[in-house]
């Protein structure tokens, strides 16, 4: 479904109502807007998109032909691209279901700019039509409203999409309408929550959302600054092959990916990072301190300054908090055992009482004489064993 969403939110983008095979779109109707133009990212309208055939498309870099790391978990699902091949598809203007006002329409507009940016790069779309703002307004999941402005436009499809926040991020509720059946496309309708508000992490994971439904060959690096050699690099869990350059530049598919590092049983927290298609994300330091801790911190937190380099851990010596505990033992040791002392000494006087008194011991002297004895025998060996205890346990906390 994740895969479908990054399809239909790609060709949403792709303004210019131009197919592939240089066919133009079939105009709309009087009363719409079909831009035939797509703004560019720093928000000027370049010359329309017949007279642009004289310059070539900008190509993104290549990092290089590694291949990233595998997504963690069980694979996407393939998508069956032949439900949307060779069609038509009219992209509804995006209703904001929040009160969010700019920032949703900012947000909204990156994934737009994103998607058609890989869009660009894959044959599988005939064409699309951007509908614009004066477009009649339906409600998200209104079928007969949206299908009867696609059969006005002359579109087989109606991809219709909303967002609206969500805690400390969004909510993208996206799926395609046949206009024909009145009816919303089998396995088109998705809802996802993006857990961020950060403009780059957006796109970063709508590029890699793309990259996938679209099938194009994606790839970016992420940079980490691992100044020790037994540090594990782990990115989405999985570890991540080293080449002791510094800093590492780890090949991963776009979108936001978790970074941690481990030395032993110890491990760093995650930090996030979001890495776009050909680029590479900002750096991430990993340094111990020398309590064993293992800080991430990112390159746009340090404004400029590197962290201090790692140290070696500083373990204290063992032996003075094992003689401590020795002479702790040999202390409780000694208590028992004078208790257990005076507690055979306590039966011993009542039987010898009693025997003056009655001149025989009863059967109750005798088992207290038997008590006693057994508690003497106590009473000597944790007195004698408090002793090594203590002897011990000094000679490791002050002779070491």
């Amino acid at each position: 479904m994740r895969a479908l969403f990054g399809l239909v939110l790609a060709v949403s983008s792709a303004a210019p109502a131009q197919s592939k095979d240089n066919k133009p779109a079939t105009p709309p109707p009087s009363g719409w807007t079909t831009p035939q133009t797509v703004p560019s990212a720093s928000g000027r309208t370049p010359a329309p998109a017949a007279a642009t055939p004289t310059a070539a498309p900008p190509v993104a870099p290549k990092v290089d032909d590694a291949l990233p790391l595998p997504t963690p978990g069980a694979e996407q699902p393939q998508l069956d691209l032949s439900l949307l091949k060779d069609t038509s598809l009219c992209v509804f203007p995006f209703v904001k279901e929040s009160a969010a006002g700019s920032l949703d329409k900012k947000y909204l507009e990156a994934i737009q700019k994103t998607f058609f940016d890989v869009a660009k790069d894959s044959p599988l779309l005939k064409d699309a039509v951007l509908l614009g703002e004066s477009t009649t307004r339906c409600e998200p999941h209104d079928a007969a409203c949206v299908s009867s402005v696609g059969k006005m436009a002359h579109c087989q499809n109606v991809l219709v999409g909303s967002s609206a926040a969500k805690g400390n991020g969004f909510v993208l509720s996206v799926r395609i309408f046949e206009v024909g059946k009145q009816r919303v496309l089998p396995n088109s309708e998705v809802e996802q929550v993006l857990e961020t508000d950060r403009q780059s992490d957006v796109q970063a994971w709508a590029e890699g959302q793309a990259c996938r439904a679209l099938q194009v060959k994606c790839a970016g690096r992420i940079y980490v600054d691992a100044d020790r050699r037994d540090m594990a690099i782990y990115i989405d869990n999985r570890l991540a092959p080293r080449s002791f350059k510094n800093p590492e530049a780890i090949a991963v598919e776009p979108g936001v990916h978790a970074a941690r590092v481990a030395v032993g049983q110890r491990t760093s927290l995650e930090k996030k990072v979001a890495v776009r298609r050909g680029g590479f994300s900002e750096t991430v330091f990993a340094r111990q301190t020398e309590k064993g801790g293992l800080p991430l911190t990112l390159a746009s937190d340090l404004h400029g300054a590197r962290p201090d380099p790692s140290v070696d851990v500083k373990e204290g010596k063992w032996t003075k908090p094992v003689g401590y505990t020795l002479m702790g033992a040999a202390a409780l040791a000694l208590g028992v055992g004078v208790f257990e002392g005076q507690h055979s000494n306590s039966l011993i006087s009542d039987a010898e009482a009693n025997y003056r008194r009655n001149g025989v011991y009863l059967g109750s002297d005798i088992s207290n004489l038997n008590s006693a004895k057994s508690a003497a025998t106590i009473a000597n060996v944790l007195i004698v064993s408090s002793l090594v205890l203590a002897a011990t346990g000094g000679v490791l906390a002050f002779a070491f």
